[in-house]
């Protein structure tokens, strides 16, 4: 019986991190694209160690292999004016120049799980860990990009605008925005251009998680 097990990241998972992003994007080594690789997850790790985690998939023998990843970085932010940008332009190309050492708000860059590993919780495991770093940092909380993959369903009849509402409401479900409004995110805007994804249209929505244990700053 194997189990999942929930890491700091570290340059020894570097590579099998790499490996979940072409898993997931059907890219490869000879032609990445747009994906996250080995010396980007390596300059996380220089910039901002608490905020990037690996998934561990461990067999009874003790062996283990990559199957999911996070990665993380500090940045200002506003939830009254929210960034509206594509993913791209946020992360710098995966390069994270905005990221502030003094962020308040953590910005979530990147999680991905194995497909074959999907649906054992792993995603919500990871996104645990952020929560976990967030409270003990003092974070005012999170902030992502959420994708909605499922809008192309809608897309013909339903405004982006009255789409996220129906998501909200439960009328609507999206494969993205739903699960992460399950797990507590709120949609506060959208982003159009967000993703070169037919899915979604063009459209992503900034998701806020408010950190319940946040103590402001003493003046």
């Amino acid at each position: 019986m194997t189990s999942i097990l929930i890491v700091p990241s570290s340059p020894s998972y570097v590579a099998g991190m790499e490996d979940v992003e072409h898993a997931n994007y059907g890219t490869s080594r000879a032609e990445p694209e747009d994906v996250l690789t080995e010396r980007h997850f390596l300059h996380h790790l220089q910039i901002f160690p608490e905020g990037q985690f690996a998934a561990l998939e461990v067999q009874p023998d003790g062996s283990e292999r990559v199957v999911g990843l996070t990665s993380s970085m500090r940045i200002h932010f506003d939830p009254a004016h929210p960034f509206l940008e594509s993913w791209e332009q946020t992360i710098d190309g995966g390069w994270l120049r905005k990221h502030t050492p003094d962020g308040e708000w953590m910005y979530g860059v990147e999680s991905a799980v194995l497909p074959e590993v999907q649906g054992r919780g792993v995603g919500g495991k990871l996104m645990q860990a952020r929560f976990d770093v967030a409270k003990r940092l003092n974070l005012r909380g999170m902030v992502a990009g959420s994708a909605l993959i499922s809008y192309y369903k809608v897309f013909e009849t339903v405004t982006p605008e009255d789409y996220v509402r129906g998501v909200v409401a439960g009328t609507y479900f999206d494969d993205n925005l739903s699960k992460q409004i399950k797990k507590g995110f709120r949609p506060v805007a959208l982003i159009p251009d967000y993703l070169p994804d037919p899915g979604t249209k063009g459209w992503g929505a900034v998701i806020v998680w408010d950190n319940p244990d946040y103590v402001p700053p003493q003046h």
